[in-house]
């Protein structure tokens, strides 16, 4: 440490040891966000569905509350797309499976 330039050295070292770490987690978190939306989506619509049937008013009101959620949904999605589009992006890309719900069902 006496030498200044062997500070910040190892000051650079960890702070790229860091960042990689972070591209690690960020990585993992987009496609943890992809496949949420993804799943949401899936299930309201399954709801929705079943609301229409079962209780018409119900099903028109999540319906419309649902348009909201779905717009700032597909804004979401169009980010990671791009994130995912880019260069240096080395995580996985797409919508993933969750596995919670391939083995019990979702949201049950």
């Amino acid at each position: 440490w006496s030498k200044p330039g062997h500070q910040e050295a190892t000051i650079k070292f960890f702070k790229l040891c860091q960042a990689h770490e972070e591209i690690t987690r960020l990585n993992v978190e987009v496609n943890h966000l992809h496949t949420a939306i993804h799943d949401e989506e899936h299930h309201m619509l399954t709801v929705i569905q079943k609301l229409q049937v079962s209780d018409p008013h119900l099903g028109c009101e999540l319906q419309h509350q649902h348009h909201s959620c779905a717009a700032i949904n597909a804004m979401h999605c169009y980010h990671l797309d791009r994130i995912e589009s880019l260069t240096g992006f080395s995580g996985v890309r797409g919508v993933g499976v969750r596995t919670d719900v391939a083995d019990h069902g979702m949201f049950e």
